[in-house]
């Protein structure tokens, strides 16, 4: 060296670091006498400098062997709190990426956003803990792992407080947990060692910490109760006779029967199932007046109440099904199916009535597998018969559809049990009846007795009108 100048070795401060200056000027900081070594090359200072030369170094608050950093814990340290902060990342952008690339409303997409960020944040953070239990280049560093960790803990205490509304098991409740448990004890040991205090505004950070906690917690009751429930759907459901037609070589009546339905409001649906029927009506007529003493038996089948005419019985002479389960209809659109009843020119009906009924769900309350939903199993196929509850004796044949259904908001999906949304349709003598069940499977992956309520999902039933026409009017269309 040109000019000797001396070398300062800081006391250790509470982390057992001691910072190095040379000739007034800080170089650095040690942890242990390799590092010190390495910063005094760096600085110009001989590779064998005699450490012990009180002319070229001088210790302040402890000799060259005065080094208490606890490397080991320390490393343990950084490795709790990064591994923390990159699983708390890699859960949320897991949570968020569904709804914010293809979320059913806006405030969804929002809210799967707000959950990508948060796993941003959690990055981030993870980083600064390796300054922070570093060198502490970084003047903010304990800063933004402290808020790393709070985002943590808040986005954890969601996910536990939206799971034990059902306590469902779900294999996310082994991340969700554990993880809650790590952001308790990180914020204990922030604590400890004052991460607050290179704040600039502490109270300005905890105003902003809460802020956006609230906007999430917003985001999300407004996606997930609130706008669903704020709009009403509207549908226009009709079924209608057309002109009969007598075949002129067999003794048939052919009835056109067209059903239409047509989503006028602004909500997409859904529809899980349905069916349309055609009865025969048969009746007693009298000349004289009769007393009306089935009129409760009338008012509870919803027939008017006649005077001369007494109803003896209705007979199915026509069903089947309208829209296919699992087909969606965005507002504006519609559908119009057109079939044909055919009737003995003899048969013994005074009237023919007809209606349709269809289930549907909200769109922007949970989405549908369409492809797996669209698909339909018979009950009396063998291959099928893992999916019923009862033996195939003691079921009543049908054909069911079935698809997992997802909430609109991916966080009430990884703390749930899968949904599904089953559809069944069958005919038994005279009577013809469909239906539908929303919940979780059982251990056999068959269909569940834990059925929920269908306003959870916004779904209900639409009936349309009836439809009738007299018998008359089909034999002798003139009239």
């Amino acid at each position: 060296m040109d000019e000797k100048r001396l070398a300062v070795v800081q006391p250790p401060d509470g982390r057992g670091l001691r910072e190095v200056a040379v000739g007034g000027t800080t170089v650095g900081s040690a942890w242990s006498l390799r590092g010190l070594r390495r910063l005094l090359r760096r600085a110009g200072f001989p590779k064998d400098l005699d450490l012990t030369d009180g002319a070229a170094v001088r210790f302040d608050g402890g000799d060259s062997t005065v080094w208490p950093d606890r490397r080991g814990r320390r490393y343990a340290t950084v490795l709790f709190v990064v591994a923390g902060l990159l699983v708390s990342a890699g859960l949320l952008m897991v949570v968020g990426t569904p709804d914010a690339m293809g979320g059913v409303t806006f405030a969804g997409r929002v809210t799967g956003l707000l959950f990508i960020l948060a796993g941003g944040v959690e990055v981030v953070a993870a980083a600064a803990a390796l300054d922070y239990w570093g060198k502490r280049h970084l003047r903010y560093s304990g800063s933004v792992v402290m808020l790393g960790v709070l985002v943590a803990f808040a986005t954890d205490t969601l996910f536990l407080g939206v799971w034990f509304q059902e306590r469902e098991y779900t294999r996310y409740l082994l991340v969700f947990l554990p993880l809650w448990c790590w952001s308790v004890a990180a914020l204990v040991l922030l604590y400890r060692q004052h991460a607050w205090e290179r704040i600039p505004f502490p109270k300005g950070f905890t105003v902003g910490v809460l802020v956006t906690a609230l906007l999430s917690a917003s985001n999300l009751a407004y996606s997930a109760v609130y706008q669903p429930y704020s709009r009403q759907p509207q549908l226009d459901l009709t079924v209608a006779f057309g002109r009969p037609r007598p075949d002129p070589g067999r003794p048939v009546v052919h009835l056109p029967l067209t059903l239409r339905m047509k989503n006028t409001g602004a909500i997409p649906l859904y529809v899980l199932g349905g069916a349309h029927w055609v009865w025969g009506r048969s009746a007693r007529f009298s000349a004289g007046e009769v007393e009306l003493k089935d009129w409760k038996k009338d008012m509870e089948w919803l027939e008017d109440i006649e005077l001369h005419v007494e109803a003896t019985g209705f007979k199915l002479i026509h069903t089947g099904p309208f829209v296919v389960p699992g087909t969606w209809f965005d507002p504006g659109d519609g559908a119009t199916v057109e079939t044909i009843v055919q009737v003995p020119k003899d048969a013994a009906y005074d009237a023919l009535e007809a209606t349709t009924e269809l289930m549907f769900m909200r769109k922007d309350r949970g989405k549908i597998d369409e492809v797996e939903f669209a698909r339909p199993r018979y009950s009396w196929d063998k291959e099928e018969r893992q999916y019923f509850r009862c033996a195939p004796k003691a079921c009543q044949d049908h054909v069911f559809y079935r698809g997992r259904l997802r909430h609109n908001n991916n966080l009430i999906n990884v703390t749930r049990r899968p949904r599904y949304v089953t559809s069944y349709w069958s005919v038994n003598g005279n009577a013809s009846e469909y239906g539908t069940h929303i919940g979780p499977l059982d251990s056999g992956g068959r269909l569940s007795g834990d059925e929920e309520p269908d306003e959870r999902y916004g779904a209900f039933f639409l009936s349309s009108n009836t439809a009738k026409i007299p018998f008359v009017a089909l034999v002798s269309p003139q009239v």
